[in-house]
């Protein structure tokens, strides 16, 4: 009961932590926001790559078809931490911010116990997940000042909001081929607000925009993994050599959105209050979005568990994607790529901690889905990481770690130099949902 609370308070702690993040976006007022990627711990480290990684200990949020290899009860959740520098080669910010990034857990259906007390490995193996993370945000507030013939011109901008998903995944296991899919539901509100006036006038009248949208759909998606195991005869189940491959395919999903939009004229009489005219108003009306059918494949080498190479690649058909009515920014199609590696000197979990940790590093480059100015959008980074065990009786707790150095940008737009801190927790455990029985 304890640990069904611990996933309660934390999926209510993510909501409310979402709602609180204020990272400044600037570029969020197109699209449906800024795009965030569900990483696992491992692929935060290693270049974003880990499409086909698996674990016997670890789900992979990545790929669904991950579950098929899981033999204990997974429970993760993650923070992070971000400090950027935001320029358009005339001003140069700082921004900060911080928000939980995800929470998930993966269940086995079969009983790892009684495969152990049989001393017989399954070969068939099913197992699910539960998940909820963001996935894209909206973040901006600043003002534009023009001189017009009439005088100066001020434009405030304001955009918050975005869209989170909880997704359930299921995976089924022959032998070394497994299979996923996960079923994401997409939900959320996005809000836009421009606000117009004449600086010097007296009094000052300003013309407020704001629309709000609030969204909701399905994303599925479909996954697969293979393991081929280069083993010698000589070799122990505990140090082969794994080669993995791994596809993913989504076919993309429909949104449906409702829009409030709210257009007046204020005219501000200081002492005496305002006086409002309202210019629109529009309760509920429907349109529809698409997200991107995507397709992504990754490759992997395990080394005995003691070291191992990561290689993913993916595109997404953003370009061909419906926009819902009043969706700014052109969309144009994305393609990313990620490299990584990882180290672990001691595998069997209990000796020194530096020893038994592991050491991760990568690189990446994604194109981003927005087109500016004929500008396509830029990210490319280096990230490091490391996961540290700690071994109870029947139970794992693994300290995730993972460092980001990246920059964002559109040529002549603007440019974003950041700095990411990611710190999560794994807790395993092998006797949750079993019931005990006495003689």
């Amino acid at each position: 009961m304890k640990k069904l609370s611990i996933i309660t308070f934390g999926l209510f702690s993510f909501i409310q932590l979402k709602s609180q993040t204020n990272e400044f976006l600037p570029l969020s007022r197109n699209g449906i926001g800024f795009i965030n990627r569900s990483w696992s711990p491992q692929a935060q480290g290693c270049g974003h790559a880990g499409l086909a990684y698996s674990s016997e200990e670890e789900f992979n949020p990545m790929n669904p078809a991950s579950l098929g290899f899981l033999k204990i009860t997974d429970a993760e959740f993650g923070y992070s931490y971000k400090t950027k520098k935001i320029s358009d080669g005339k001003i140069e910010i700082t921004d900060n911010s911080g928000t939980l990034s995800y929470i998930q857990l993966g269940v086995p259906l079969r009983n790892s116990i009684n495969e152990i007390l049989e001393r017989k490995e399954y070969k068939h193996n099913y197992a699910m997940s539960l998940g909820l993370s963001p996935l894209s945000s909206t973040s901006y507030s600043y003002i534009i000042i023009d001189s017009t013939s009439t005088g100066r011109e001020a434009r405030l901008l304001n955009g918050s909001g975005g869209l989170n998903q909880f997704q359930l995944g299921f995976a089924y296991r022959v032998n070394h081929l497994s299979l996923g899919i996960n079923l994401g539901y997409v939900f959320g509100n996005l809000s836009y607000e421009q606000t117009f006036y004449l600086i010097d006038q007296s009094p000052i009248n300003r013309d407020i925009f704001s629309d709000r949208y609030f969204g909701s759909g399905f994303k599925p998606e479909v996954g697969v993994i293979y393991e081929q195991l280069l083993k010698d005869k000589a070799e122990s189940k505990n140090k082969q050599r794994k080669l993995g491959y791994s596809l993913l395919v989504s076919p993309g999903g429909n949104l449906r959105f409702l829009k409030n939009s709210f257009y007046r004229s204020e005219l501000d009489l200081s002492e005496f209050g305002s006086i409002i005219d309202t210019l629109v108003y529009v309760n509920e009306s429907k349109s529809k979005a698409q997200l991107p059918f995507k397709i992504s494949a990754g490759i992997s080498y395990n080394h005995r568990d003691k070291s191992g190479i990561m290689l993913d690649a993916g595109i997404e058909n953003w370009a061909s994607a419906k926009k819902f009515d009043g969706q700014r920014g052109d969309l144009v199609n994305q393609q990313y790529v990620g490299l990584g590696a990882w180290i672990r000197p001691d595998n069997s979990g209990y000796g020194n901690v530096f020893k038994r940790s592991q050491y991760r590093m990568g690189v990446f480059y994604d194109n981003g889905y927005l087109e500016i100015n004929d500008e396509k959008l830029k990210n490319y980074g280096l990230t490091l990481g490391m996961g540290t065990s700690f071994n109870f009786q029947r139970q794992i707790c693994v300290v995730n770690l993972s460092f980001e150095v990246g920059k964002t940008e559109i040529a002549k737009a603007i440019s974003e130099k950041y700095f990411k801190v990611t710190a999560g927790i794994r807790i395993n455990d092998n006797e949750w949902f079993l019931k005990r029985r006495y003689n």
